[in-house]
């Protein structure tokens, strides 16, 4: 079995694995240089450098269903392609049986406890700031709530990787169970072909199931599990390669009649035709979601402003309400920088609007409160409307807030 396996010329998976390990490096590096991380206990997200408040959700929102659609899109045409050469667990599913055989089950699952250590460790600083955390136990320090997290997640990924292996993705995997739903006869899938005059040539000597580490035999109908991985096709064209036959496994968009193998460009663009109608709606969303996205990163507000009525200071002052008004004006900075902010106020008579302070230092989502005061000079019945307006020094964001004040 060993042998006969050895001596598969795995090229696919050459590719593949450099896909996986591509992927898994940015990972492992994302939360550590704010590529991609929440920060829990300030309430943001740093997403490619650029740090979003609670203010900023539609902005991650919209990325979201940005990238739902293209995996969508994606899987409708070639299946579980995100599995085989984009998700971690299935990398590691595949490292543990080669660990089995070199390192021994004691060996491999002592790997791969390290390896889930690691791990839970790189999951915990996508909510918190992993470089403060690794210096607080390089110091001595053991943080309970981490601590407690990281041991958790350290239990699961060695169950995952160790015991679990594949069920992962066949029973847990919400991807997979999408997958199932969302793909019909003509998403690629594997097919063995005949020659020419029918000619079934295929050597029936399982080799393509062998070598599956997803358990899945590629000459029967039933492949839901497939990844993708490529490894059947490998199999195939060394056995093929012995007896001088052109390789009768291949991957396959279409169904019946229509089927055309990955190989045959001509036959394989008219058939890509045929499915274009299913992926224009997803095609054309993702375009509109992704303009969108960008669109709403890049123009963000990096201030926030609300001003409302301070009812609780107006009646202490014992100020009468139609001729005197106390305000309090909110201000977040929402930028990824330390700014000072200046306040106006705009649209009233001279000398009836006072403010507590017209400028203030804020650092990265903090918020301040300032009073206003709004004592007309004259009596003026009506209603007085009027912007407060904040400007950031160095940053120039800028955000206002229109209101009224009545006069009876």
């Amino acid at each position: 079995m060993k042998s006969r396996l050895g001596k598969v010329q795995t090229v696919i998976r050459r590719y593949r694995r450099a896909s996986q390990l591509t992927v898994l490096a940015l990972l492992i590096v994302s939360p550590f240089v704010n590529l991609f991380r929440f920060d829990l206990p300030s309430m943001s997200l740093y997403l490619f450098g650029t740090r979003l408040w609670v203010k900023h959700t539609f902005v991650f929102f919209m990325l979201l269903v940005t990238v739902i659609y293209v995996i969508i899109a994606a899987s409708l045409l070639f299946g579980r392609v995100f599995c085989g050469w984009v998700c971690p667990q299935n990398l590691f599913n595949e490292l543990t049986r080669s660990w089995d055989r070199r390192f021994g089950r004691a060996g491999s699952t002592l790997l791969s406890v390290v390896i889930s250590l690691f791990g839970a460790f790189v999951v915990r600083s996508y909510f918190s700031d992993g470089r403060a955390l690794l210096a607080q136990y390089l110091s001595g320090q053991v943080p309970p709530g981490p601590t407690v997290f990281i041991l958790g997640f350290t239990l699961f990924f060695t169950m995952a990787m160790a015991w679990w292996r594949t069920s992962v993705c066949r029973v847990a995997c919400p991807y997979g169970h999408l997958q199932s739903i969302i793909s019909n006869a003509d998403t690629m899938h594997l097919q063995v072909f005949n020659l020419p005059g029918n000619r079934d040539i295929c050597a029936t000597c399982g080799l393509c199931a062998e070598i599956c580490h997803m358990g899945v035999d590629p000459r029967t109908p039933e492949q839901k599990h497939c990844v993708v991985c490529g490894d059947c096709l490998d199999a195939c064209a060394l056995v093929s390669g012995a007896r001088k036959v052109p390789r009768v496994l291949n991957f396959t968009i279409g169904s019946g009649d229509r089927a055309v193998a990955l190989r045959d460009r001509g036959r394989l663009w008219q058939n890509v035709r045929q499915l274009a109608p299913r992926l224009v709606l997803p095609l054309i969303l993702t375009v509109i979601l992704g303009s969108l996205s960008a669109y709403m990163l890049a123009h963000r507000p990096r201030v926030d402003l609300v001003v409302a009525k301070n009812h609780r200071q107006v009646l202490a002052a014992g100020s009468p309400i139609s001729s005197g008004n106390v305000m309090a004006v909110s201000i977040i900075n929402l930028g990824n920088e330390g700014d000072r902010f200046h306040l106006y106020v705009e649209g009233l008579p001279d000398n009836w609007a006072a403010l507590e302070r017209s400028e203030i230092e804020l650092e990265p989502g903090e918020r301040a409160s300032v009073t206003l005061r709004v004592h007309p000079t004259e009596r003026i019945v009506g209603t007085h409307r009027f912007t407060v307006r904040v400007v950031g020094e160095r940053s120039g964001a800028e955000a206002s807030f229109d209101t009224v004040h009545v006069v009876y």
